[in-house]
């Protein structure tokens, strides 16, 4: 895994490792920089005790923080995502995306955001960062 130049890290990097749920929350931490716990307590898991998101909870969490999100849209490939993006791909897994730095965030791997991604996107959010 080839590591971007420190200059095109814009998150700080979380890994889900060990932990096997969580993506999305994981996802959200680098994106908002926010904790884990934090965001996990703005979802209402009722009785499920592992962190499987959906879209609709992200949405709700970056709604609840009063961040701005484009329309979520379809993609296959990389190139169809500018910016930066929650994405996820096929595996039911979610990743960020920073198109604009070429750097990939997946929460599945241990070391930090990498500059390729063997995953295959399916759908993206588009985020708009505070100023």
């Amino acid at each position: 895994m080839t590591l971007p130049a420190s200059e095109n890290v814009r998150f700080q990097f979380a890994t889900q490792r060990p932990r096997d749920d969580g993506c999305g929350l994981f996802v959200l931490q680098m994106l908002t920089g926010r904790p884990y716990e934090q965001l996990a307590g703005m979802i209402d898991w009722g009785v499920r005790t592992n962190h499987y998101t959906t879209w609709k909870e992200l949405r709700g969490v970056l709604a609840e923080l009063e961040w701005s999100t484009g329309e979520l849209r379809a993609a296959e490939k990389w190139d169809d995502i500018g910016g930066v993006a929650i994405v996820h791909v096929q595996g039911d897994h979610f990743i960020l995306y920073d198109a604009d730095n070429g750097a990939f965030y997946d929460p599945g791997q241990p070391k930090g955001p990498a500059v390729e991604s063997s995953l295959i996107p399916m759908s993206y959010l588009p985020v708009r960062l505070p100023k």
